[in-house]
């Protein structure tokens, strides 16, 4: 992937162009997958150590393409429902990667967007604790569960972002500083 925004040196105070289109729908793309990644791969731990290896991606499948009551009847690993769980989740992350990619390109130029990162993924991670209550049963491994998820593709994505984008941190520290 082309570095060259990133590496070109624009001098501080200096805003940076936009980010292409393209640009940030493959740094977006590129964020989606590792989210998804390691949020997978938890799981993935955590059913291989329950010795059910695919167990929540089959669950979660289930519930999404059959309902509820075919989960609760779900007996072993059902490989159509963790293959289309799996796209569902990816497409759900990759669309979350390419908002954070476009934020994060953003906060170069207009640093107080920097909040609206927090917000992201505060909301993401309220929204998906409260489809867990809905559900009416701790599922994935309960709260804890999900939130060590949750927080593992955050670091993961953001992680990403950082080596995309290193002034970034520079900038978001510019909005507690600005007077």
């Amino acid at each position: 992937m082309n570095r060259e925004r990133v590496d070109r040196g624009v001098p501080d105070g200096r805003p940076l162009p936009p980010q292409s289109v393209p640009t940030t729908l493959m740094e977006g793309f590129i964020t989606g997958i590792i989210g998804a990644g390691v949020v997978a791969a938890w799981f993935l731990l955590l059913d291989t150590i329950q010795h059910v290896p695919l167990w929540t991606p089959s669950m979660l499948g289930t519930v999404l393409f059959k309902g509820a009551d075919a989960a609760a009847e779900l007996e072993q690993v059902d490989p159509g429902m963790v293959a289309a769980y799996t796209l569902v989740h990816h497409a759900a992350f990759i669309g979350v990667g390419i908002v954070a990619s476009f934020l994060v390109s953003e906060i170069e130029r207009i640093p107080p967007l920097g909040i609206a990162l927090v917000f992201l993924f505060v909301f993401f991670e309220t929204a998906f604790q409260i489809f867990l209550l809905a559900m009416g049963e701790p599922l994935l491994g309960g709260v804890w569960g999900v939130a060590i998820a949750n927080l593992l593709a955050a670091a993961a994505m953001a992680a990403y972002l950082w080596y995309r984008h290193p002034r970034v941190l520079t900038h978001f520290n510019r909005i507690w500083h600005e007077e």
